[in-house]
């Protein structure tokens, strides 16, 4: 089978790309880089061509395929989020159209989103907060919104299109060690350092699931007929309690169980002068004081799919 893959060379899209390769389907890539790939014959193979940009000829990179799992993203740059996200979709969705519409053939979509689209609690980050894929999308923030709109795109796009379906997928933080955001590798420096404390209590939810279990659930929902039709939320959470006993044990020390308020920590955060570089910031504390969780019962339900990598030992494997 013929897939087509955008944003093939991220942390997501390269191990999903590898993993389609190595079930033996032939790989569509679409790259922005010209000179990244220059190989024409071997899997996978890459198309250069810009979703943010108007020109361009998407149907070489569509030909032959029935299925495309769309995980091209911007997670830094706010100025091109929307025309990525939102602009890029659609025009990629008029392709999936034409490219429909003249082969006669169904289509398969896969979208790569981020339980992000539900946004943050209404009140405090501590409220006690259950979000399922029936919780309606109140997204906070650039990136949050514009993956949202795309959702809602191609959600729209089926509607009109009975050759088409669509699966997306709703991942909470994707961990894994060779992963780009530091966050993680903060964290476990500071409890290496003995310098972790909670916020506020003890009873905190972690929201992390491993790459492995992402690139799983993805080809399940490129493979499985059930899967159309459905949006999926995919976390494996745990206590923050669980993660520093984990790793307390995987030091053979004791660790600082101090647990500081939270107000009075936000109001001294808030204080800091902007050329401070602290450890902790808002977006830190908001982590470790939530109480959300996603739980991934419609996976399991629907697909029988639970996620298997278990996260207190990620953050271990991830200690310096």
């Amino acid at each position: 089978m013929t897939i087509c893959v955008t944003g093939g060379a991220g942390f997501i899209g390269k191990p999903l790309v590898d993993a389609l390769v190595k079930s033996g389907h032939v790989v569509h890539v679409l790259t922005r880089h010209t000179d990244s790939h220059k190989q024409t014959t071997q899997q996978p193979l890459y198309y250069q061509a810009d979703l943010t940009c108007v020109e361009g000829d998407l149907q070489d990179f569509l030909k032959d395929a029935h299925v495309l799992y769309h995980c091209a993203g911007e997670i830094k740059n706010e100025a091109v989020m929307q025309s990525l996200h939102v602009h890029g979709t659609q025009r990629l969705l008029e392709a999936v159209r034409a490219h429909m519409h003249r082969t006669q053939q169904t289509f398969h979509w896969v979208q790569l989103s981020s339980v992000g689209a539900y946004g943050p609690p209404l009140t405090a980050s501590s409220e006690a907060r259950v979000v399922t894929e029936d919780t309606l999308t109140q997204p906070e923030g650039v990136y949050e919104s514009t993956k949202t709109q795309s959702d809602e795109l191609v959600m729209r796009f089926a509607e009109n299109e009975p050759m088409f379906s669509y699966t997306i997928l709703r991942p909470s933080i994707v961990i894994a060690k060779d992963m780009p955001n530091g966050s993680v590798r903060a964290l476990t420096n500071m409890m290496r350092r003995g310098l972790f404390f909670y916020i506020g209590t003890r009873t905190a939810i972690a929201n992390y699931v491993h790459l492995n279990d992402v690139i799983d659930a993805l080809l399940l929902c490129g493979n499985d007929s059930r899967a159309r039709g459905h949006t999926f939320n995919l976390s494996n959470d745990c206590l923050w309690a669980d993660i520093v006993t984990a790793v307390k044990t995987k030091l053979s020390k004791n660790l600082p169980m101090m647990c500081i308020p939270e107000l009075p920590l936000r109001w001294l955060v808030g204080l800091m002068p902007s050329f401070v570089k602290s450890p902790l910031t808002k977006e830190r504390i908001d982590v470790l004081t939530r109480h959300t969780s996603y739980p991934a019962n419609k996976l399991k339900a629907q697909l029988n799919f639970v996620p298997a990598v278990d996260i207190p030992t990620v953050f271990c494997q991830m200690l310096k």
